[in-house]
């Protein structure tokens, strides 16, 4: 028999003995720190795939502590993680509600303003804008309805967005 590959067999041998003896110890062990049986699984899985890797690293009398180690900190890892994952959900919870209660209603309020300006724009601005913005079509689509030029349409739009932007400029003045 090869020597390299008796050497594997012995190495696989070995990690099926201690992973069988192992992973439910550790599993208990990582259950009793997460409160959480899935979470403690993925943990311990990760322990192993990483054990493996350093199989022929760890010495025999050492790895059960190694792997013991590793679930803690693995464990400590993922609170760490799921605090920061919490603080984040509750700032944004925070953010949501004053933006809800404050930034809605100036909002609306700024809407209502530049609606009650741009409704008081000379005609054809007033009709130019509202077809662009409200209704939502192409400086071609309105000038083709109006029969002027989509440049003209242009000219228009620009001179109501001065306006509406000078008129918003002086209320917030006030």
């Amino acid at each position: 028999m090869n020597i390299l590959f008796r050497k594997r067999y012995n190495k696989e041998a070995h990690f099926e003995q201690l992973f069988m003896e192992m992973y439910p110890r550790l599993v208990r062990y990582a259950t009793t720190l997460m409160g959480d049986a899935d979470e403690a699984k993925d943990i311990v899985s990760e322990t192993m795939e990483q054990a493996w890797k350093e199989f022929d690293k760890l010495e025999a009398d050492t790895r059960s502590a190694w792997m013991y180690a590793a679930v803690r900190n693995g464990c400590l890892n993922r609170l760490k993680h799921l605090n920061v994952e919490q603080q984040h959900i509750n700032s944004l919870i925070e953010a949501t509600r004053t933006d809800m209660s404050n930034n809605y209603r100036e909002h609306e309020a700024l809407l209502q303003q530049a609606e009650c300006i741009a409704r008081s724009l000379p005609e054809p601005t007033c009709t130019i804008l509202r077809l662009c913005y409200w209704e939502k079509k192409t400086y071609q689509q309105v000038a083709g309805e109006l029969g002027i030029s989509p440049d003209t349409v242009k000219k228009y739009i620009s001179k109501a967005l001065r306006t509406l932007r000078e008129a918003m400029l002086q209320k917030e003045e006030i």
